[in-house]
Parts: structure tokens; sequence; C-alpha cells
């Protein structure tokens, strides 16, 4: 695989040396290309301070400098520069209360979390690897650099990284590195929800979803999480997945409909944090299901089908039903839908005020247009201004003065 991608990054290396400093590509932009994956954000360690670093750029943004950090905008992309650090204590379980900065790579790439990203790249493409990390990833193991105790006590999301890892990568779990994920499981409670949520969905994501699973269910570390603590019977349910999941609200759609909507989604979106919107995805995947249960595939549920959902909503359909959806048949009944969405109709609220000028605007407009749009997608209405008119005054005749 060529180091073009890196050439960039490898002239702001060149422009840190010639400034007296040393400075190295690290953590997963290293990793991925070591891999033969897509390399995305590239980050960069120096033993340059960030003033240090924004006297020697012209484009520097201060994101967290305090931490050592900032981006240097280089050919209108953004490079995360961060110092050469150690770090101590860590009483929030996230952040280290204190950072000093050091003069050494190997000293800087022994506080981060597993082996496979603690390698650093020099800009002619060689690797400084001082936890063997490149053996690690000959052996796809997941192992913690050094003291894995340490490790997640400094920060227990690193349990859930680790298992996420297995999930992407397809990858297992170093023996010792495994043992203390069991023994520390509890401290994930300590973790902000949101951080939580974020490695759930990414684990989920990945295509060894099955391996990395059944590691989470050997640690118990649904039994720490909101909702899974309180409702055990749940766990087994999430035992059975198989296959990737594409959002976390699938999941807990697919944990609503099959505990027969012991726990509804707006609960599960309360207990993780996750946005309206997502709410609304979740409620949306939940109904269709049910309504496929109680239809099949009919003119109404495609729909109310959004496109862009209909590779998740034939998958929950697998996984709660055992049925098999064919997308062609879900696109052949959307082919035939003489309307696409409420908007196509051939009137409108202000249409309908005029046609019963005697009646208050009120639910009663919504309530109409509900009607017709239903008659509508059955194909007992044509789609036109008359014979919606006719229609909809011999069901409801005006009111006389």
């Amino acid at each position: 695989m060529t180091t073009d991608i890196f050439k960039p990054a490898f002239e702001i290396i060149e422009t840190i040396k010639k400034a007296g400093f040393k400075a190295y590509i690290v953590g997963g932009a290293v990793r991925d290309y070591l891999l033969a994956k897509e390399v995305n954000d590239i980050d960069l360690a120096s033993s340059a301070t960030p003033q240090q670093i924004q006297e020697i750029f012209k484009q520097v943004i201060p994101v967290g400098i305090e931490h050592g950090t900032v981006i240097v905008r280089y050919q209108k992309e953004s490079y995360e520069v961060t110092t050469f650090r150690a770090e101590k204590g860590y009483s929030d379980f996230r952040r280290p209360d204190q950072v000093s900065f050091v003069d050494s790579i190997t000293a800087d790439l022994s506080r981060r979390d597993f082996t496979i990203n603690a390698i650093a790249m020099t800009e002619d493409g060689r690797f400084v690897d001082p936890f063997n990390g490149q053996e690690d990833l000959e052996n796809k193991m997941i192992r913690a650099v050094g003291d894995p105790v340490q490790r997640f006590t400094e920060d227990p999301l690193r349990m859930l990284r680790a298992i996420r890892f297995v999930s992407q990568l397809q990858f297992k779990l170093d023996p010792v590195t495994w043992h203390e994920i069991r023994n520390h499981a509890g401290l994930i409670e300590k973790l902000s929800i949101e951080r939580v949520a974020i490695e759930l969905e990414k684990l989920f994501q990945g295509d060894a979803v099955k391996s990395a699973l059944n590691y989470f269910y050997e640690a118990n570390l649904f039994g720490h999480l909101p909702i899974f603590k309180s409702n055990p019977s749940l766990i087994d349910h999430v035992s059975q997945i198989q296959q990737p999941i594409v959002e976390l609200i699938d999941l807990f759609s697919y944990l609503t409909l099959m505990s027969n909507e012991k726990i509804a989604i707006h609960q599960w979106c309360k207990a993780y944090k996750l946005s309206n919107k997502v709410k609304y995805t979740g409620e949306l995947l939940v109904h269709l299901v049910k309504l496929f249960q109680q239809e099949n595939l009919t003119r109404s549920l495609i729909y109310q089908l959004p496109e862009v959902y209909d590779q998740r909503f034939i998958s929950m359909v697998n996984r709660v039903l055992g049925q098999v959806i064919d997308l062609k048949k879900i696109n052949e009944i959307r082919s035939q839908l003489p309307i696409k969405n409420r908007r196509d109709i051939k009137i409108n609220g202000h249409d309908l005020q005029l046609l019963y000028p005697n009646k208050a605007r009120g639910n009663w407009i919504r309530s109409y247009l509900e009607l017709i749009e239903q008659k509508i997608i059955a194909g007992k209405l044509e789609n036109d201004f008359e014979k919606i008119k006719e229609w909809i005054l011999s069901c409801h005749p005006p009111e006389k003065n």
C-alpha cells in the first residue's frame, strides 16, 4: 500500500523537524495503513509544544492547548498535532488530572490504550513500535499497552473499545487483557452514557459482531448498562444477534419488539440520551414491523416506509419474525403508489377550509386529509381535485347556516 496519502503529513513533519523538533504520525492512521484499510484522520505527535507549533505554522486552531493539542490547517486539510506527553491521575475515569510534556515518543506511546494503536510512523515511512503492535496486528490480537489494570482504571471505556475492535477488525483479545476486562467490568458504570452509546453503536456495526458479543456476554458488561441491568432477560435476546446492525436505535427497536414493548423506544432513548430524530426512527421501525406482522407488504406500509430505511426494515423483519423480504417486491409496490407523500395530494388544507366555510380551523382538517390520503393509497380514490372534492363532500356534507 502506497504512503502517498501521508505526503502532506510528511511535509508537516519535515517543517517541524526543520524548526528543531521531532514529529511522527500516530494512532489509528498508522494501524489502518498497516492493515491496508482506508485511512481517515491523520494525527501527529511532536516534541514541540502547542505554542511552538503556533509559531511554526500560519494556520493553527487551538482546540485543546491545556492537553497539548492543536489543529494545523495544511493544504485545506486538518491535522491534529499533540505534544508528547505523560499523564497522571484519572479521577473522572476519562481525562488525566495532570498532563506533563515529555521529549520521548516511546513515553508518549506508553500512555495509549492498545499496542496496535501505539505505533508511530516517521516521515520516511519507518515505524517506531516499542510495544510490538505490528506483531499483534499480524496475530490479530487486541492487547493493552503495559498493565491492562492501569489502562482500564484510567478510562474504563477502553474495555468497550477493546471489544469494539474485535468486532471491527475481526481480532481476538489477548488473554491477560481479557482477564482484566472481566475483573473490572463494573467500572463502565462510571462512564457517561453518551460515550458508551457511541462505542456500542460501533461494536454492533462490525462484521465480527457475534464474536464481540460473546466477549460482552461472558464479561457481563450488559449487566452494568442502563435498562439491561434491571431487565437481564433482554441480554439473552442480544446474544442471539449474528449480523451487524446499522445504528444503536435498530438494536433498541429489535429489543422493543422481542420483549413485546416491555421497554418502549422512548425509554431506551431517554436512558441512552439519544435525540428525538433517532427516537422517531426507532418508533417508525417498530410500527412498520408490527404493521407487516398484521398485514404483510401492503401499499399502506410501503407508503409509510422511507426508501432510505428499506434495508433496515428488511433486516428487522428477518431478525424479529424470521421472514425474508425481497427488496424487488418493495420497489414494485412503491412504483405502483399513486402518491409518494401528502404533498402530492391534489387538495390541501386551504382547499378544505373553503369547502367548509362554517367550520372553524381545527384538527378536522388533518383528519380529512388523512382519510383522503388513505383512500388514494388504497386505490379507491383517484388523485384528482374534483373527484376528491366530490368524495369528501359526500362523506362529510357541509353544515348549513
